[in-house]
């Protein structure tokens, strides 16, 4: 089979850009033809999103999507992320030149103009079921800029009153079954909705246990929504029984700093390489996923899974679930120190506990998130499509 990929980066690298990479490479392993259309972000190419255009009909993107389609001939076009610059009209191009077209919803974007529903720290759905984002634009939610936020008001109110969405997205890929639910809520057919989990690659069976607890895990963006200050405050209640390695980057680097300077508990390693990762998380007695929005499905979670990590997350439910489910973890309230505090505490007194919950999280990875599940559900999908078309 021949797959065209298209993907909008992001000016910060994310699950987004590694799944894209990661499922192309899989692709091609298993003998399919891929190439990709990728526009830089905005930053790196001297663009920004000032008025509809860009957000809601890219025409250059369109007729370099068109060239390609020509020349390439795939079966499927799978779009990772269209916002801002690319444009869901990259959907129409496709459809009309008879290539359907898929989607992975690695964020909220189609139903909340920031991406996240989250505003001012709290979980928020204003938006969702609304044909135009109305609240969004009023906050003005995309990068807290008002032409921002009524470009990409635009560009989802126009796409679906048009029936961009409706009749030119073969599937919309949704990551979790809550994510699912909430494309079918804001007014996405269900029949238009698969669920497809993410993968890791397998770092191998985790070691046996060699010693006591040695130290927790977070790992990750280093920003506001992702619960470091919580994480941080927490630590002060932690720090005497417990360690804690943060690995990551972003604009609380510097808050992390301080805290690691202050704290002899605290170590902050920075942005580490996908190896050195992957031995943090084989050495960490758990991983600690602080997140305050809902994410998609966060990489580092799995990976933890993979690695026979006992997860401690936020009880928001597209981040608890397939934890509690799988009974590979424990969660605490949402943006509650002292609870998070409880919860690592109590969670690593029991070593035994945290034995059986890294081998169900190990066990969930091998039933859900092996590459080579994902790469028949990749296949699974693109197979129906191509079905619908022809049939």
């Amino acid at each position: 089979m021949r797959i065209l990929q298209a993907h909008n980066r992001h000016s910060a690298r994310g699950g987004a850009d590694e799944v894209l990479e990661e499922e192309g490479q899989l692709l091609r392993d298993a003998g399919h033809v891929v190439e990709q259309f990728c526009l830089e972000p905005a930053s790196a190419t001297g663009q920004s999103v000032r008025g509809p255009i860009d957000a809601v009909w890219n025409v250059p993107a369109t007729r370099e999507l068109h060239r390609l389609i020509t020349r390439f001939r795939p079966d499927v076009v799978h779009v990772h992320t269209p916002f801002p610059l690319l444009s869901p009209a990259v959907f129409r191009t496709a459809s009309r030149m008879g290539c359907p077209a898929v989607t992975t919803v690695h964020s909220y974007r189609y139903s909340c103009i920031a991406g996240t529903c989250l505003r001012d720290g709290v979980p928020c759905e204003d938006c969702i079921g609304k044909t135009v984002k109305l609240p969004g634009l009023r906050h003005r939610c995309y990068h807290s800029s008002t032409p921002a936020s009524a470009a990409l008001t635009l560009s989802l109110a126009t796409h679906r009153l048009s029936g961009t969405f409706s009749r030119h997205v073969a599937r919309f890929i949704a990551l979790t079954d809550f994510a699912a639910e909430l494309l079918v809520r804001d007014g996405i057919r269900r029949s238009q909705v698969v669920v497809k989990p993410n993968a890791v690659p397998d770092p191998g069976p985790p070691p046996a246990s060699t010693g006591p607890v040695s130290f927790a895990l977070y790992a990750g963006r280093l920003v506001e929504e992702k619960g470091i200050r919580t994480l941080l405050e927490a630590w002060k209640t932690v720090g005497s029984k417990l360690s804690l390695t943060i690995a990551g980057d972003g604009p609380l680097r510097g808050l992390v700093e301080a805290a690691a300077a202050t704290h002899p508990s605290i170590r902050y390693v920075g942005w580490v390489e996908q190896a050195e990762m992957t031995e943090l998380l084989r050495d960490a007695e758990v991983l600690v996923f602080p997140s305050e929005w809902y994410e998609a499905q966060p990489l580092s979670i799995l990976r933890a899974f993979a690695s026979g990590t006992p997860v401690i997350c936020s009880d928001l439910e597209n981040i608890c679930a397939s934890v509690l489910a799988a009974d590979a973890g424990a969660a605490f309230r949402t943006r509650d120190a002292l609870s998070l505090a409880d919860t690592v505490v109590k969670l690593t007194s029991t070593p035994e506990t945290l034995r059986r919950m890294g081998g169900n999280g190990r066990a969930a990875y091998e039933a859900h998130h092996t590459p080579q599940r994902s790469l028949e559900g990749l296949e699974g999908i693109y197979a129906d499509v191509v079905s619908e078309r022809t049939g």
